[in-house]
């Protein structure tokens, strides 16, 4: 069994994210996805932070239908920080080594990945896969550096792991959407009508969240 684990304060999840789980899911042919929402996060700020019920109830709605798809608690259940490498030996004590589990990833992470705890003993834990959200230029001709000079420049992976992350790498449209756009669009009331599904709309209206005052 290929597990998926898609982690993410989903604060709050929407289409771009749904998205990205159903492509990876086809593309490297996995056998489900776990969406995992955040407790306390070592590399974001929280304070915008909602309770982590409510988040995980929205994700839990939104994936509602797609049997695929799984939401997981272990994050949220944790008491102080929680780390990536700490989520990864659980579910490697529930799963087992016969099951391979792919961390997912936008390649906005790469740039702190160094910073990870336990970094070295995380990648021989589990496969990494980098989704590759940047935007495609009309002439084809990007400037910006490659998944592999990106990885080569933060120093943390050997070249066989290297090699392994861009071939697991999966490409999607751009999708230009941010939970912190959706946010700011509720707090100056103005509609996220198909940024998000149906449900997590109507979960944020009857629970007013993201709202000042």
């Amino acid at each position: 069994m290929d597990i998926g684990i898609f982690g993410g304060s989903f604060n709050p999840i929407h289409i771009g994210h749904l998205i990205v789980a159903e492509e990876v899911f086809q593309q490297r042919g996995l056998s489900k996805v776990i969406f995992m929402p955040t407790g306390t996060s070592p590399h974001k700020e929280s304070g915008d932070l909602i309770d982590s019920f409510h988040r995980y109830q929205m994700v839990k709605s939104a994936i509602n239908n797609n049997e695929h798809f799984e939401v997981s608690d272990l994050e949220i259940k944790r008491s102080g920080k929680s780390y990536t490498i700490d989520t990864i030996r659980i579910l490697r004590e529930i799963y087992g080594e016969k099951h391979n589990l792919y961390l997912i990833m936008g390649t906005d992470m790469i740039t702190e990945i160094s910073t990870w705890k336990d970094i070295s003993i995380l990648s021989g834990m589990c496969h990494f896969i980098v989704v590759n959200r940047s935007p495609i230029p009309a002439n084809g001709i990007s400037k910006s550096p490659s998944l592999e000079c990106r990885l080569r420049g933060i120093k943390v992976f050997s070249d066989e792991k290297i090699a392994e992350i861009e071939r697991l790498k999966v490409t999607i449209p751009t999708i230009d959407i941010s939970s912190t756009e959706i946010r700011d669009r509720l707090r100056s009331g103005r509609s996220i009508r198909y940024l998000v599904p149906q449900f997590v709309e109507d979960y944020i209206k009857a629970h007013n969240l993201y709202v000042i005052g």
